[in-house]
């Protein structure tokens, strides 16, 4: 029964683990926005991010406005998932955690 119990336990820790991560991943692409903010309009690869700067005449603010409103909503809407026990949480959770490594991976090495 103590390791039925244990492994229940285990299992309650990928939640959070994975909101971290994704949290985490999107500060520091945050952070490599803004320590690269002079060359960012020519380095931007999505489509989005780059009007925004254009629009913005090479500043970054906005999007990184809009980049980490769009984390939180995510996060908020990951959280909402979990308390209404949705079927959904652990595969969209996943998925996202496992995209956001796969960012870090390329922001890292690339």
């Amino acid at each position: 029964m103590k390791q039925m119990l244990d492994e229940f336990r285990r299992w309650q820790l990928w939640f959070p683990f994975a909101m971290v991560l994704i949290a985490a991943v999107s500060l520091y692409d945050t952070f490599l926005t803004i320590k690269f903010r002079d060359m960012m309009i020519y380095m931007e690869e999505n489509p989005v991010g780059y009007w925004l700067m254009a629009i913005c005449e090479g500043e970054v603010g906005l999007f990184i406005q809009l980049k980490l409103a769009g984390t939180m909503v995510v996060l908020l809407l990951l959280l909402w998932m979990k308390i209404r026990e949705s079927r959904m949480t652990l595969p969209v959770t996943g998925s996202l955690a496992s995209y956001q490594c796969w960012l870090m991976a390329y922001l890292t090495l690339a």
